[in-house]
Order: C-alpha cells, then sequence, then structure tokens
C-alpha cells in the first residue's frame, strides 16, 4: 500500500481519508473538514448561510439590561 502524507500536517500516513470537500488526503487526526479547516466547507458554509458576523457589543443591547447590577 503507498504511504501519503498529511496535506494539513505533513504527517505521512499509511491509510488517508479524503475530504468529501477538498479530495485532499489527511491523516486520521485531520479527517474532519473542521480539523483540517476546510476551505471549500467555508465557501458552502457562506454561499448556504451567509456571512453573518456576531456582534457581542450593543449599547443597551439585552444582556446589559438583563444582567446590569443596581446600584443601592
Amino acid at each position: 500500500m503507498k504511504k501519503v502524507d498529511c496535506s494539513y500536517c505533513g504527517n505521512e500516513t499509511e491509510l488517508p481519508f479524503e475530504c468529501n470537500y477538498c479530495k485532499d488526503p489527511f491523516c486520521s487526526e485531520h479527517r474532519l473538514p473542521e480539523e483540517h479547516r476546510c476551505v471549500k466547507l467555508s465557501q458552502i458554509r457562506a454561499k448556504r448561510f451567509g456571512q453573518k458576523s456576531i456582534i457581542r457589543e450593543q449599547k443597551g443591547g439585552i444582556f446589559k439590561k438583563i444582567f446590569r447590577r443596581r446600584k443601592n
């Protein structure tokens, strides 16, 4: 059997896993798209769900209303 280098870490593996999205070979540690930061997966998610950014700070947001400290 032919040994193949992992496309992410470069380690030689006897049993490579092929990504369903980018079709590159990976070792067992990096076989999942999330583990090897698959570019194709990111592109597919962006097309399907849109680029939505998370807003962490808002003036007068709901969390400030719920968790605000009351002055005695």
